[in-house]
């Protein structure tokens, strides 16, 4: 196991610095309203002072990601977007009850030594709210 965990982290840092890359975390946090969670796929861009990520799909492998009430991390790898002004967040509406009542989403730069938050507190949903799945937000805070 710690073999593996070694090989791992060396072979994370070697791409890293190949594609001039960076680690960014990302936490997701869910409403409590009433079918608040969804199923479908979530997908981020990260918008900021040196440019922006490509699309990003939020997903934990054998987790049930996004549900009520729940707070969800996520690593992503992107280029580095500088000081991060906006997100762009969204799902792609599949599933049962996909709708998704979002409270925020913070963004940690552990190279900066930043975090970043974005509440929200809007449905993403066709059928709730103002039936729209997709939302620009920009910082409200950056530590």
């Amino acid at each position: 196991m710690m073999l593996y965990s070694l090989t791992l982290t060396f072979f994370v840092g070697f791409i890293l610095s190949v594609c001039n890359c960076k680690e960014y975390n990302v936490l997701v946090e869910t409403g409590t309203l009433r079918r608040s969670g969804t199923n479908a796929n979530v997908f981020i861009v990260l918008i900021g002072s040196l440019g922006r990520s490509s699309e990003k799909i939020l997903s934990n492998s054998g987790r049930n990601d996004f549900e009520n009430g729940q707070l969800d991390t996520f690593r992503i790898y992107s280029n580095d977007v500088g000081d991060i002004t906006k997100i762009q967040i969204r799902h792609d509406d599949r599933g049962w009850y996909s709708g998704w009542f979002l409270n925020k989403v913070t963004i940690l730069d552990n190279d900066r030594r930043r975090s970043y938050v974005f509440p929200c507190f809007q449905w993403l949903a066709s059928d709730e709210g103002d039936r729209q799945i997709s939302r620009e937000l920009s910082v409200y805070r950056s530590e």
